[in-house]
């Protein structure tokens, strides 16, 4: 305090000026009950002018005067100061708060006496006055549960019934809060029991709600007031339409719920929902309340009554999975009913996962496994529309039967379209029932296979997984086998093909081969196609007929390539005994005269050819050949249709065979055309760049071709962007240089062609720019017309072109090989499924049927079958692509076997615990009730609380299920196509 004189006499503090948060000195002095300080300002505030009422009126940020602040630091000097002072009782801050309200908030009976005491003409104004809230000091008192206040406040005046912003009196709020010794209070003070809030509930709903003492409670009313006062509240319905009982049932308080029965309470009363007690209680697993409601007089009654959706009590235990209160429902005969949409309790569980609920409906009533809802939906259906694969595992255990509903589909129908890969995993993985789920056929998705692989290809790489078993011995042991199961990869022989786009059916009459493995293809499914199983298989296709076919192709096409080279060398042979007889003859000397013979004599002797025996017999050879060929393209053309013509290969083959038939067929004529020559030239090129496409297939060098043709692609489409700059660089050369007697550039087609070499480097800068520069005007030599220009774009061309667009082609291919490498396992496997694709086309179905493996069993560690010389060379360089080393880019060993065999015993682990927990739990109960000891655990049932459940939207929050909480709309929407 002499702190503070000192400041304001010597320093000139003003007590005036607020802080930065809006308090005044006076505020913080009657806050920390410093009713001294409080006098200093008070009396500095008086010789300087201000009165003590200005002083005691100042307002902080909140609008509190110094009185608020008193009332909370609840000094009773201070407070006495401030009302001395001139301070008002009624004085209201932002939030209509007086420091009444303050103080019956806190308990401070005091302070109120006192100031009810000093300013007793603002007594009635404080009591009736209402805070934002439209709470009146009595609110207040009875919020905080201040009985003393509370009695204190009536005696004074205050209206006990007055009501807040929610119609709600000082006796239903202190019901709210669990105020229960104000309840007791206002009631013996003469409260209304039966007002209602604005959610039409009455002081009984909110006891009950509360955890109140009901028995004490019903005692007060009976003795204060009339015990038919207390009658008339227990069957009285909220805005919701439920009884006091409805919330004894929901919360779990055994004690209420008796002695609600007990007072006459009419235990099937319905809700707006059409639901009872009995449905709460079994909705929140309340085991021991549903037992009591079902020992009532009118329980036999209500065990089996249903609610607005048709639901009885066990079919809301099965659906909450609440299995005590299932099996209690069961015991005391509870019917299997079915709710609107026809639904028995094992679709509710089966929906929502509950497995040992399941387990217990099944055990009873065994029939309920197969039986079907409205829409034709079995268990496993629904089961599968909200992803629960331990629901779908446990019905397929059980043998459940693969059943289709009304809009033909089945569970792994829904599995697949609505992309669940748990539940799809569950049924395709199960340990009995996986090979008939992946026979299931619909108009949806005719196969199985298929399907999985375009929408969930981690869920097929599982099912491949499975069809790999090894035996259960030792690694190194030679009885130890591998054995791989190829029924996977195998499809119905009539099925519909699917679009790669829209995923919809496309009905086709004839199995396409292969189809697993072509689907992989189109999908770009590369880890399935890498996957042990799927090289295996492509493995035993090709021991069994394709390596046979492939070779057999490669040496037919070699002897046709031997003919064609035969033909083309003997076709020259003449001319060069023409030049070695005119060598010989004339010598050294007669150059100069041989090269002055006219061109056209030359020509007659490049055609005039002696047709040799070997020139016929390679011309057969190429016609027989052509015809085959051709035979074979013409049915691929039919078979492919306008695909045939967007493959370029299929180019250069017709290509080939035009150009050979032209080189051939006037050779039985018995002359030799100009053309021959030129198609010549043209046929030994393709004919050898087919034999690089053709050993495309072998694993060893195959992939080399496959780089060269991506490369290949790449540098033509680069080239047709950038030919607008050869075009653009010929032309100005053109302009530049035809003048000045350059052949090269004499024409516009030479000068775009030496453009073109001129990107490789080959400039010629000496002899067609230097020299010249420096000749004068010649008719017979070459000379620069414009030398400025030409120099100005040769330096343009020379940055942009030998520069510049070489280094970004060579980054082009770098970058081309390094994805080629990358793509190189998938492409090098879908040449082979392509391969055999068109051999099982090609080939009869007697064939293949004795060729083909369902499974297939390797003992690795078995030496008895070495491999001979021919054969060992054959798979290194070209025949086998599915080498060790190719084999070990998945690889077979995985921890994954390990990992999930662990999390299972975990799991398992987990669930015993439980088990064991639960069953300590009931002796412990047991235990307690022997000793007669009492807590108030004991007057709570056990169960779920209401925050975790919400009974209106319980359907709307289960996040894996689109579309389909009430009705599949989107199901019933299909129409079949096929």
């Amino acid at each position: 305090m002499i702190v503070i004189y000192l400041q304001i006499s010597l320093f000139g503090a003003s007590p005036k000026k607020p802080c930065n948060n809006g308090y005044y000195p006076i505020h913080e002095a009657a806050k920390n009950a410093s009713s001294k300080t409080l006098e200093v300002f008070l009396e500095w505030g008086e010789k300087n002018g201000s009165s003590r009422y200005e002083m005691i009126s100042f307002p902080d940020a909140e609008g509190n005067v110094p009185l608020h602040s008193a009332v909370h630091g609840g000094d009773l000097k201070a407070v006495e100061l401030c009302l001395k002072s001139g301070a008002k009782i009624s004085t209201q801050q932002h939030d209509f708060s007086t420091p009444v309200h303050l103080a019956c908030s806190q308990g401070a009976v005091d302070i109120i006496k006192l100031m009810f005491k000093l300013q007793p003409e603002e007594k009635i104004s404080c009591l009736s006055s209402c805070d934002i809230q439209k709470m009146t000091p009595l609110h207040c008192a009875a919020m905080f549960d201040h009985p003393e206040i509370v009695g204190y406040l009536i005696d004074e005046g205050a209206d006990i019934n007055c009501m807040d912003k929610e119609k709600r009196t000082p006796l239903l709020l202190a019901a709210v809060r669990g105020g229960w010794r104000t309840v007791h209070t206002l009631i013996k003070k003469g409260a209304d029991i039966n007002v209602k809030d604005v959610n039409r509930r009455n002081v009984l709903h909110l006891v009950v709600m509360n955890g109140g003492r009901l028995e004490i409670f019903a005692n007060e009313v009976s003795q204060a007031q009339s015990h038919s006062s207390l009658l008339q509240l227990l069957n009285e319905k909220d805005i919701s339409g439920c009884s006091p009982l409805h919330y004894a049932s929901r919360e779990g308080h055994i004690r209420s719920l008796e002695n609600l029965i007990k007072l006459g309470a009419v235990i099937n009363l319905k809700n707006n929902n059409n639901e009872s007690p009995l449905h709460f209680a079994a909705r929140y697993g309340r085991v021991h309340t549903v037992k009591q409601l079902l020992d009532s007089e009118k329980g036999t009654f209500i065990i089996n009554e249903s609610d607005g959706e048709g639901l009885t009590p066990l079919h809301i235990a099965s659906q909450q999975g609440h299995t005590r209160v299932v099996q209690l429902l069961l015991n005391r005969g509870a019917l299997l009913h079915r709710d609107h949409n026809g639904r028995n309790p094992l679709h509710l569980a089966a929906m929502n996962g509950y497995t040992q609920t399941m387990e217990l409906l099944l055990s009873v009533h065994s029939h309920l496994l197969d039986q079907t809802d409205k829409d034709g939906n079995t268990a496993l259906h629904l089961a599968t529309m909200e992803n629960k694969p331990g629901a779908i595992s446990l019905l397929l255990t059980m043998e459940c039967k693969l059943l289709y509903n009304m809009t033909d589909m089945s569970a792994i129908d829904y599995a697949i379209y609505y992309k669940f890969p748990e539940a799809a995993l569950a049924m395709v993985t199960h340990e009995s029932r996986a090979k008939e789920v992946m026979l299931l056929k619909s108009f949806k998705h005719p196969c199985v296979t298929l399907a999985l692989i375009a929408s969930m290809p981690k869920v097929f790489e599982s099912v491949q997984d499975k069809c790999i078993t090894k035996a259960n011995c030792k690694k190194d042991s030679k009885s130890f086998y591998i054995k791989y199961n190829f029924q996977c990869l195998q499809c119905p022989e009539f099925y519909a093909d699917m679009d790669g786009k829209t995923g919809e059916a496309l009905t086709i009459s004839k199995p396409i081969p292969l189809p697993a493995l072509n689907a992989m293809v189109s999908h770009g499914r590369v880890e399935l196609l890498a996957h042990p199983l799927s090289q295996k298989y492509l493995q035993m296709k090709w021991n069994s007929y394709g390596k046979y076919f492939h070779v057999a192709n490669v040496l037919l096409y070699c002897i046709f390539l031997g003919f064609v080279t035969c033909f083309s060398s003997q076709l020259m042979i003449r001319q060069d005994v023409e030049r070695n007889l005119t060598l010989n003859s004339f010598g050294m000397k007669k150059t100069k005269m041989k090269e002055s013979v006219n061109i056209e004599e030359s020509m007659k002797d490049l055609l005039d050819v002696e047709i040799s025996t070997a020139i016929y017999v390679s011309a057969m050879g190429i016609l027989t050949y052509i015809g085959l060929g051709a035979l074979k393209e013409a049915i691929q053309m039919y078979q492919q249709k306008w695909m045939y013509l967007l493959d370029p290969i299929n180019l250069v083959t017709w290509t080939l065979y035009g150009a050979a038939i032209v080189m051939v067929l006037p050779i039985f004529g018995g002359k030799i055309h100009e053309l021959q020559f030129s198609c010549a030239s043209i046929v030994v090129f393709l004919s050898w760049f087919n034999l690089l496409l053709l050993l495309q297939r072998f694993d060893q060098v195959g992939i080399y071709v496959v780089m060269f043709l991506e490369i290949l692609q790449t540098l033509i489409k680069v080239l047709m962007v950038f030919s607008i700059l050869i075009i653009a660089f010929g032309l100005a050369f053109y302009i530049l240089l035809s003048k000045g007697h350059h052949l090269s550039f004499k024409t516009i087609p030479m000068s775009l062609v030496r453009t073109f070499s001129m990107m490789l480097g080959e400039i010629d800068f000496l002899g067609t720019y230097v020299k010249p520069y420096y000749l004068t005007v010649n008719e017979e030599k070459s000379f620069l017309p414009f030398p400025m220009p030409a120099f100005l774009i040769l330096g343009i061309f020379m940055v942009l072109m030998p520069i510049l667009l070489m280094n970004l082609l060579i980054g082009l291919a770098v970058g081309d090989i390094e994805s080629v490498r990358r793509n190189a396992q998938l492409k090098r496997l879908a040449m082979q499924v392509v391969l055999h694709t068109e051999l099982e086309t090609k080939l009869p179905k007697m064939i293949l049927e004795k060729v083909d493996k369902n499974e297939l069993i390797e003992y690795p560690n078995d030496t008895k079958h070495e491999l001979g010389l021919w054969e060992s060379i054959f798979r290194k360089w070209f025949g086998d692509p599915f080498s060790d080393e190719a084999m070990d880019v998945v690889g077979m060993e995985s921890t994954d076997d390990y990992v999930v065999t662990e999390l299972s015993k975990t799991k398992r682990r987990l669930k015993d615990l439980a088990s064991a927990l639960e069953t300590q739990q009931q002796f412990l109960r047991l235990i307690v009730q022997k000793m007669e000891i009492k807590t108030e655990a004991d007057d709570v049932d056990e169960g779920v609380s209401s925050s975790e459940i919400n009974p209106a939207l319980a359907a709307a929050h289960k996040w894996t299920s689109p579309k389909i909480r009430k009705k599949l709309g989107s199901v019933l929407n299909f129409n079949k196509s096929v």
